[in-house]
């Protein structure tokens, strides 16, 4: 392992031993450095989303062998049409697309009614609007005619595994919903029912995740709401895993900020589902950005767009897409109050701190103004991936794990 005081030599070869991803990625964001340095910042933009494409398109490697910088800014900009995330169309069927509206109209539909949406959309299930048993009612009656229509052994195998997990969850207390599914793998699960609950955490989706986000989602969703019943055991709180956006595959491709530019309209809109669809009053929400999720989260709150949630959660984050917690705004929380409601933890051990820089700050520097919690290494002393686990900061032993359960559950005022 590599020692905290090594020097950029052996971080390289840690890396390219134990990491290329990463080293790739460091190699890429010095040399769009010197491009940007050399022919203007104004480019930089469009520069980083097109060398995102070309990444995406298998074209990297290109980028650190080009020499010429002018030659290769040209290349960039001459490759095919920006690449657009991909989007299940919504047709319109009569239905309003504002959640709230949404809410109050399918209250008033019958059970006929439904149906004939049903039949015009199949998708049905995934509007924001409508609550999360007849989302789960309906996403359940498509994926199954989804798994039955696929022709792909992948896809086949992943709607397998997703039916697998909702009918065994059918027989516990909580059950997991089928929040989203649509049939370019994108899926959110929900562990018991937001609509019901005190407490929402929405997990947003990290990176490299594949097709089956499951062995991340379940066991992740699960912990959180372990730890909100050990800090509120009289509340009942739900889990969202969110993964409605083109998340990037690799390390590599995490360097870029396009991704979370693109899911951060869909996140924001999800959230105003659950506002919408929640029964009685409000129940606290807590939006979670494990690694590149931060990113997502700090795209959907920041940029001059507001976040309709009672706090936000960056875990073993190198960069969150803003400079600083006062670039984030959250629904009717006062801008003096942010910092507040903001959360931060990382290990001095977790090996994405060894990232390039392309999405500002850290949120637990002292400059960026978050309220830092303290974590504990698994393996203290050296860079390690065991440390950026989601399950790494939520295990009994960090002191990082009562103070999320605190902040889960609307206490985040207590936190030690």
């Amino acid at each position: 392992m590599v020692h905290f005081r090594s020097g950029p030599g052996e971080i390289d070869a840690f890396l390219q031993a134990n990491h290329p991803g990463i080293l790739q990625a460091r190699l890429i964001a010095q040399r769009l450095d010197r491009v940007v340095q050399e022919m203007g910042r104004g480019i930089s933009d469009s520069l980083y989303r097109r060398t995102r494409d070309a990444v995406l398109r298998g074209n990297d490697q290109f980028i650190t062998a080009e020499r010429d910088n002018d030659r290769l800014l040209r290349a960039l900009l001459e490759q095919g049409p920006l690449l657009q995330p991909s989007r299940s169309a919504v047709p319109n069927i009569g239905l309003p697309r504002d959640p709230r509206q949404l809410r109050e109209a399918w209250s008033g539909l019958s059970a006929s009614d439904r149906e004939e949406l049903f039949r015009r959309d199949p998708f049905l299930g995934n509007r924001d609007g409508i609550p999360h048993a007849d989302r789960d009612f309906y996403n359940r009656r498509n994926l199954i005619d989804l798994k039955a229509r696929s022709g792909n052994l992948a896809e086949d195998e992943n709607y397998a595994e997703i039916m697998k997990l909702l009918r065994g969850s059918d027989q516990e207390e909580p059950r997991f919903y089928l929040s989203y599914l649509d049939d370019n793998g994108r899926i959110a699960i929900s562990l018991d029912n937001p609509d019901l609950a005190d407490n929402t955490v929405v997990l947003l989706q990290p990176a490299g995740r594949g097709l089956n986000q499951l062995p991340y989602a379940v066991p992740t969703a699960r912990q959180f709401r372990d730890l909100a019943v050990l800090a509120a055991p009289r509340q009942r709180t739900a889990v969202t895993y969110w993964g409605d956006y083109d998340q990037p595959q690799s390390m590599t491709q995490a360097m870029f900020p396009a991704f979370a530019q693109d899911g951060a309209v869909r996140a924001r809109e999800y959230h105003e589902g659950l506002r919408a669809t929640h029964e009685g009053g409000g129940a606290h929400t807590t939006t979670v950005g494990h690694s590149y999720a931060s990113v997502l989260a700090g795209h959907t709150a920041g940029h001059g767009a507001t976040l309709n949630t009672d706090s936000v959660l960056f875990l073993g984050s190198w960069g969150t897409g803003v400079n600083h917690v006062g670039d984030l705004r959250l629904t009717g929380v006062a801008p003096e109050r942010t910092a507040e409601r903001v959360f931060a933890t990382i290990t001095d051990s977790d090996y994405v701190q060894l990232m390039p820089g392309t999405h500002g700050p850290q949120p637990t520097s002292a400059d960026f103004g978050a309220t830092v919690l303290e974590s504990t290494s698994i393996l203290p002393g050296s860079f390690n991936p065991w440390d950026h686990m989601a399950e790494a900061y939520m295990r009994s032993e960090n002191p990082a794990s009562g103070n999320i359960g605190r902040i889960i559950t609307g206490r985040g005022d207590i936190v030690s």
